[in-house]
């Protein structure tokens, strides 16, 4: 191989670290910069844990719902919980506006997530003002670029779906808490 062909090959692979490297060593570093512009006190909060997932949900997902009997187990997370409503789900925008008019927002979520509220006839709210705060969840799912629920943060990592494993491994969990199964 000859002087010249080995300076541009050269000059290729260090072009190509110049651009490359910096992406992959700031990878969840930088995702997890980026996500401490998320309004945290704008959600709702479960938990006191030293590990922090932030949450995108729909009280009508079936997912969202069975993920809730996961968190229950998971003593050492504070998850900070953002509700959407998704389209295929047209009661959801009325529960989560339940939610976020309830003066203890954690009873409600569980109230709706435990299927309390499925199939009542009386609506969910009457003159409820949520003070913008379902239009401010709305925006940080948009923001997120949610498609789907459940979607996690964790440790910067996008977690697209009730995927136990996948969730365990980046909390550094030794054992999956119950049947993962189940979910996947």
């Amino acid at each position: 191989m000859g002087s010249a062909v080995r300076t541009k090959l050269c000059f290729l692979c260090a072009l190509s670290m110049l651009f490359c490297v910096p992406t992959l060593v700031m990878g969840a570093g930088y995702e997890a910069a980026w996500l401490k512009r998320i309004p945290l006190s704008q959600a709702i909060r479960i938990g006191t844990g030293r590990k922090i997932v932030i949450e995108v949900s729909d009280p009508d997902c079936p997912f969202s719902r069975k993920m809730v009997g996961y968190w229950d187990k998971r003593h050492d997370v504070s998850r900070y919980i953002f509700l959407i409503d998704l389209k295929t789900h047209p009661e959801a925008a009325e529960k989560v506006r339940y939610i976020l008019c309830a003066a203890d927002r954690v009873a409600a979520y569980r109230e709706v997530y435990g299927g309390k509220l499925d199939f009542d006839e009386k609506p969910f709210y009457l003159h409820c003002d949520d003070q913008g705060l379902q239009e401010k969840h709305r925006k940080v799912g948009a923001r997120l670029g949610i498609t789907g629920t459940p979607t996690y943060f964790i440790n910067g990592v996008k977690v697209n779906g009730a995927k136990v494993k996948e969730i365990e491994k980046l909390l550094g969990g030794k054992e999956v808490p119950f049947d993962s199964e189940d979910f996947e």
